[in-house]
């Protein structure tokens, strides 16, 4: 049978010492004791946690190729930190019928008790993110009761985070918002296109050295949070981050 081997370490100091030496060493001992042809052992010198690897890609365009058989790993946490990415790469070999051996776990997925292993190494890692997911919505929604966004990767144009990591009006930023919702609201009472205000509107601001895109304003726009209100999942309630637009602004640009 025509094998593989699927050695990984996350960065080149590891890969002076021992772990790819002592990994590819296993896999060839395995190899021979079990009568395997193996191939070649590549190497992944790679962040286990990400799921786009040139080893793991070699080896699925081998896999591709019917050149495999066999894959062997050393460990499977050693080869995958994300359990999301090695359940989609082992659901790969399946569908091309190729075996995976992890020889440290003594688990092959061409027996029943290794596939129920694997099964279960995938099962617990799921129901370990869920509970993930479950305790960071929970604190996401206990800050959104007190007034606190912690949702989204980004601090909204207008605000800034101070030196407590708490998000604060921003004074410069701020002023631009401002300009904003007043100019589209004068621009609101001309009779123009609604594609013609907002050219006007981003030309005011390109002016003024700020370059938006339209839809960027269209967001800023019906963007409750800046009057001050926060939703979050069901959750309304007056923002601690303070407002940088009145609501009755905010209603006459969006009635």
């Amino acid at each position: 049978m025509k094998a593989f081997g699927l050695a990984r370490v996350s960065s080149h100091i590891q890969a002076k010492g021992t772990g790819l030496e002592y990994q590819s060493k296993k896999m060839t001992q395995y190899a021979e004791l079990h009568d395997f042809d193996l191939i070649k052992i590549i190497q992944d010198v790679a962040s286990g946690a990400l799921e786009t690897r040139d080893g793991i890609e070699e080896i699925k365009a081998e896999v591709i190729n019917g050149n495999v058989d066999v894959i062997l790993i050393y460990n499977t946490s050693r080869c995958f930190r994300s359990m999301l990415h090695f359940a989609r790469f082992y659901e790969f070999l399946n569908e091309h019928n190729v075996t995976l051996i992890s020889i440290s776990e003594g688990i092959r997925s061409d027996t029943k008790e290794g596939q129920m292993m694997y099964g279960l190494m995938i099962s617990i890692a799921s129901y370990e993110k869920e509970i993930i997911k479950e305790r960071l919505m929970s604190g996401k929604i206990t800050k959104a009761q007190k007034g606190i966004r912690a949702f989204g990767s980004n601090v909204l144009f207008g605000y800034q985070k101070n030196n407590k990591n708490e998000i604060v009006i921003s004074p410069k930023e701020s002023t631009i918002v401002k300009f904003i919702f007043k100019k589209y609201a004068e621009l609101l009472k001309r009779d123009i296109t609604k594609s013609k205000r907002m050219r006007m509107l981003l030309k005011s601001l390109k002016k003024k050295g700020y370059e938006f895109k339209s839809y960027q304003i269209y967001n800023m726009l019906k963007n409750e949070f800046y009057k001050g209100v926060l939703k979050f999942n069901g959750i309304v309630t007056e923002s601690m981050s303070g407002s940088i637009i009145s609501s009755r602004l905010f209603n006459l640009v969006n009635a």
